[in-house]
């Protein structure tokens, strides 16, 4: 129970401060569009692409510092805790220094290829750098929020974050309409990333003073341990980075100027807000996964298992049917109909978030034991085979076409072979068992989709703000029943009615 409750305080906690970045972002982006134009807003955008690139760098030692971390943490070991932090500072110096130089190299030598904007291009090299100045510094102060992770205090890490993101993209929304300077924009992203951290740290150190001891070595054997776990990782960060960030560099190859990669990166910025959700809910996951696997118990790992995975289906449910909705009028009314996509983009974006929903549980689980290694390759030929189809789709379909090809690859490797391996060696579950619940809880997910989006078709009901709640909230409805129906003989049903009458009890 200990550990449900704070699987459950780090969600909540994660999605209010993820809903809170949610409306930030997208009140910073409508006045970054009004005061900079659509310019600048597609060259933050494929700024913001371009890095996803350079940050596989990082090669995955966060996560393999967090998995190194479950055992010392559970059994209180501080000399093992201070060690692991220790090398993972150290190492991450070199990775700060490493990320400055590529981005310089980058700057001089591949931005001009990329972006195509009637800017100066010295002008956008400026804002290039100090784009990657936030990440940079946030290498070099980020590195003790493993230990929160670890330790299942996620929500402390969210709260700070949540702080000094509401403080200065406030000052940022103030700069803009003053001054109307995205230089100014980009120094406040650096200020607000260091405050975060600094502000973590500060608790960090508070909380665990055994830290601020030096002299702490970690054993070679120890080293080697995280590094092998880096090597899979690395290759499941760099398929996923690839195939990320290269739907933005495709659109922008393909289709034309710089303004319709701002268009796609308004329905992506919807989306980075389920994700987002979703992510906090994920590491909630698997530290609750990473702690109880310590027990080894693979019984207990997989009703766990399933009930994470049925709770986070229902809600996926309810939010892939919203996005597929909702997600036009609200482009339309915030950003104006010439920002519209043509509504097959829209439904196989719609698809493909759901692809996406569906795989945290089995990735929170897999990032949680460390079992990168069982499919680390197939995730680099995913990664190739999504971009070769995405071109070609692209050059035969348009934007439809790059996101059905790269979604193929997806559905093929991760969704099911991934699920299936991952789900054998940990849960001990067999490939028919796992094929059989991943179909029917994405016939759930579609079912309502469906359902909700004939519903509201039928309605005929004209563009407003006052629309678009009445269609949230028929979604709502749907998202919350149908599921209900759908699920009566399962016994995850169960758990969630118990666990909502504890929680009543309790108050």
């Amino acid at each position: 129970m200990s550990r449900t409750k704070n699987s459950i305080a780090n969600s909540l906690f994660g999605i209010a401060g993820s809903l809170l970045s949610v409306v930030i972002s997208f009140v910073v982006r409508f006045i970054l569009i009004k005061t900079l134009g659509e310019e600048i807003n597609g060259l933050h955008n494929l700024f913001q692409n371009i890095t996803n690139v350079l940050l596989l760098m990082e090669l995955g030692i966060s996560s393999a510092m967090i998995i190194h971390l479950y055992e010392p943490v559970t059994t209180g070991d501080e000399e093992q805790m201070a060690g692991i932090l220790s090398f993972y500072r150290t190492v991450y110096r070199y990775i700060a220094l490493a990320f400055f130089l590529t981005s310089i190299v980058v700057s001089l030598f591949f931005l001009k290829h990329l972006v195509h904007t009637t800017l100066p291009f010295h002008q956008v090299q400026l804002y290039f750098q100090l784009f990657n100045l936030t990440f940079v510094l946030n290498y070099l102060t980020n590195y003790k929020r493993s230990l929160l992770f670890a330790a299942q205090k996620n929500r402390v890490s969210v709260f700070f974050n949540s702080v000094a993101e509401l403080t200065f993209r406030i000052v940022q929304i103030l700069s803009l309409l003053m001054f109307k300077a995205y230089l100014f924009f980009l120094i406040l992203t650096i200020v607000e990333k260091l405050m975060s951290n600094l502000l973590c740290n500060r608790y960090i150190d508070r909380h665990y003073p055994f830290l601020r001891q030096t002299g702490q070595e970690l054993a070679s054997s120890k080293r080697q341990a995280i590094m092998t776990t880096v090597k899979s990782l690395m290759l499941n960060n760099v398929a996923g980075t690839v195939q990320q960030s290269s739907r933005s560099l495709l659109i922008s190859m393909l289709l034309g100027n710089i303004s319709i990669v701002g268009y796609y990166g308004n329905y992506q910025l919807i989306i980075s807000v389920v994700e987002l959700i979703y992510s906090q809910i994920g590491g909630a996951l698997t530290s609750s996964f990473g702690s109880l696997a310590i027990e080894k118990d693979q019984q207990r790992l997989q009703a766990a298992y399933k009930k994470a995975a049925f709770v986070l289906n229902w809600l996926a449910a309810i939010c892939c049917a919203g996005f597929l909705i909702c997600v036009q009028d609200f482009i339309q009314l915030l950003f104006g109909e010439g920002s519209l996509l043509e509504f097959s983009s829209v439904l196989l974006l719609t698809f493909g978030l759901m692809l996406y929903l569906l795989n945290i549980p089995i990735i929170s689980l897999q990032n949680a034991l460390g079992l990168h290694h069982l499919d680390a390759y197939y995730m680099l030929l995913q990664a190739g085979l999504a971009v070769a189809f995405g071109y070609v789709g692209g050059l035969v379909f348009g934007m439809a076409g790059i996101f059905a090809g790269m979604i193929l690859p997806l559905l093929w490797l991760t969704v099911i072979r991934k699920g299936m391996v991952v789900s054998a060696y940990a849960l001990g579950m067999s490939h028919r068992s796992y094929l059989s619940f991943l179909s029917y809880e994405s016939l759930k997910i579609l079912l309502v989709s469906l359902v909700a989006y004939f519903m509201v078709s039928c309605l005929g009901l004209n563009l407003s703000f006052m629309t678009l709640i009445i269609k949230a909230f028929l979604v709502l409805i749907v998202g919350l029943t149908l599921p209900a129906f759908l699920s009566s003989r399962q016994t995850e049903l169960a758990y969630v009615w118990k666990l909502l009458q504890h929680r009543l009890q309790k108050k």
